[in-house]
């Protein structure tokens, strides 16, 4: 088994095509094209499904997809290990984040990192939660920093923060007016107002959606953005309401003066800020000093 092999397999797969894959890998797409035969000669069974739309794998592809990442994983295991038996930290170290997240956070937290690990080369993955765990999976990052609601069997969840589910309205409303700040209270009190959605993938998102159909309502859509910044600023200047972590609420005076701020009976339904790897993943040292610097960084905001 070839691991260069693998490694192109696994680059066709995340691009979604062999062309898109050939220009991500910098190569021809004959070669690329050649590459996928000869594992396919090897193996005496076609990896791909050629009959379907979408790139999909055979069960023979996806055995063989399994089968490389662990040989892979292994391999980065095992040279882990010797890295740090010499003490030889040169290493590339793929790191999944949000891109809210990584507003905030990436700041605190790498300028230490890399004045203790020089020699790590950090390529940022910026992904939403929901596809950072597929991408963790995949063996496509080697950690991520992830706020989600459930958890995969193949990753590892260390915690590294909980979080406090608000709603937060505008002063304008009407709940505003008949509510005082820091009330825990149903979405369902909110029927009657605007909202403003985090898109589908944000996990509050998916809160919302549980506890609305919960109570039993459709909320009123008044606008639907992918950043949750531009998503606060904007409720706080209309006649409308959010669902969001109290942890980006709090010391925002941009919106905390223009707003009120409702914890939500989550029923269960939470969301909590883990650093994540695959469980058959070996931490080196410096994996793990991230995690204790990012943890050192991490509080609980509550209300």
């Amino acid at each position: 088994m070839n691991l260069k092999h693998a490694s192109y397999i696994m680059a066709i797969l995340e691009a979604g095509s062999i062309t898109a894959a050939a220009k991500k890998l910098l190569i021809s797409q004959p070669s690329l094209s050649q590459t996928v035969k000869a594992v396919e000669d090897e193996l005496g069974l076609p990896i791909f499904d050629r009959r379907a739309k979408q790139l999909t794998l055979t069960y023979a592809g996806q055995r063989y997809v399994e089968s490389m990442r662990e040989i892979m994983t292994a391999e980065r295991n095992f040279l882990s290990e010797i890295a740090e038996m010499k003490n030889d930290h040169r290493a590339t170290l793929r790191i999944g984040i949000s891109a809210q997240r990584s507003i905030s956070l990436l700041p605190q937290i790498l300028p230490s990192f890399l004045a203790r690990y020089p020699l790590v080369t950090v390529e940022l993955k910026e992904l939403p939660s929901v596809r950072l765990e597929e991408l963790l999976s995949k063996g496509g990052c080697d950690v991520a920093f992830i706020t989600t609601a459930s958890k995969q069997n193949d990753l590892e969840y260390r915690l590294l923060e909980n979080e406090q589910i608000v709603l937060m309205a505008s002063k304008q409303t009407a709940i505003s007016r008949r509510i005082g700040q820091g009330t825990e209270i149903e979405l369902s009190e909110a029927r009657e107002e605007n909202f403003v959605n985090l898109t589908p993938g944000h996990s509050v998102r998916t809160i919302q959606n549980h506890l609305a159909q919960l109570c039993q309502f459709e909320p009123r859509v008044l606008l639907e953005l992918f950043n949750m910044e531009a998503a606060k600023l904007v409720t706080a200047q209309l006649n409308a309401v959010m669902v969001c972590p109290y942890g980006y609420i709090q010391g925002d005076t941009r919106v905390e003066t223009l707003t009120k701020c409702y914890p939500l009976r989550c029923h269960g339904f939470e969301r909590h800020f883990y650093f994540c790897y695959r469980k058959k993943l070996r931490l080196s040292s410096y994996m793990r000093d991230l995690f204790d610097i990012a943890r050192s960084k991490c509080q609980y905001h509550t209300m």
